[in-house]
C-alpha cells in the first residue's frame, strides 16, 4: 500500500508541477510581454497625441487657403509608427478591447498620413475642390484617432502598471489549481482508505 500511496503522490506532484511550469509560467510570461507592449505603445501614442492640436489647427487654417487660392505644398513623406509596426502581431497580449482600440487608433493615424501624403503629392493635378475635401478627411481621421486614443493611452498605462496577482484571469488559474489539488488529495485519501 505504501508503494501505491507513493506512486499516487508522485503522480499528483508531477501533474501540479506540469501545470505550474506549463500554464502559469506561460501565462505570466505573456502578462509581462503585454505589460511591456502596453507601456511602449502608450508612449508612442502620447507622442502622436501631442501633435494632434497643432495638426488640427494647421489643417483648419489650410481649408480657406485651399478653397480660395489653391495649395502650394511640398511632398510630405508618410512617417512610420515604429513600435506599432514592429509589434502589430502582438497586440493580442493587451486583451481584446485594448487590441481593438490600438488597431483602430493606428489605422486612423495611418489614414491621416496617407491622405495628407496624397494631398501634398497630387494637389496641383487635381480639381480645386479636391484639396479642401482631402483636408476635411485628414481632420476627420485625426479626430477619430484622438477621440479613441486619449482614453486608450490611459488604459495602456494602467495595463502596464498592473499586477499579475490582481488580474481576474490569474485568480481563475489559482482557483483551478487549488480545486484540482484538493480533488487529487481527496482521491488519494479515499484510495488510501480503500486499500489501506
Amino acid at each position: 500500500m505504501a508503494d501505491l500511496n507513493a506512486a499516487l503522490i508522485g503522480l499528483l506532484g508531477l501533474m501540479m508541477g506540469g501545470y505550474v511550469n506549463n500554464f502559469l509560467a506561460e501565462d505570466y510570461r505573456r502578462f509581462r510581454d503585454g505589460q511591456a507592449l502596453a507601456g511602449a505603445l502608450a508612449g508612442e501614442l502620447e507622442s502622436h497625441a501631442e501633435a494632434f492640436d497643432f495638426l488640427k489647427r494647421g489643417l483648419e487654417n489650410m481649408i480657406p487657403i485651399a478653397t480660395d487660392n489653391g495649395l502650394d505644398l511640398t511632398e510630405w513623406p508618410i512617417p512610420p509608427s515604429p513600435l506599432f509596426d514592429e509589434n502589430a502581431a502582438k497586440v493580442g497580449l493587451l486583451g481584446p478591447q485594448s487590441a481593438r482600440d490600438v488597431a483602430y487608433v493606428y489605422e486612423n493615424i495611418r489614414a491621416f498620413r496617407q491622405n495628407f501624403h496624397m494631398l501634398s503629392k497630387d494637389h496641383r493635378n487635381m480639381p480645386k475642390e479636391w484639396g479642401p475635401a482631402m483636408i476635411v478627411g485628414c481632420l476627420a481621421a485625426i479626430q477619430r484617432a484622438e477621440t479613441r486614443g486619449r482614453p486608450l493611452i490611459e488604459a495602456l498605462k494602467s495595463h502596464a502598471a498592473g499586477e499579475y496577482r490582481n488580474r481576474p484571469e490569474t485568480r481563475d488559474q489559482v482557483r483551478f489549481a487549488l480545486k484540482f489539488g484538493a480533488a487529487a488529495v481527496f482521491v488519494l485519501f479515499v484510495l488510501s482508505r480503500m486499500f489501506g
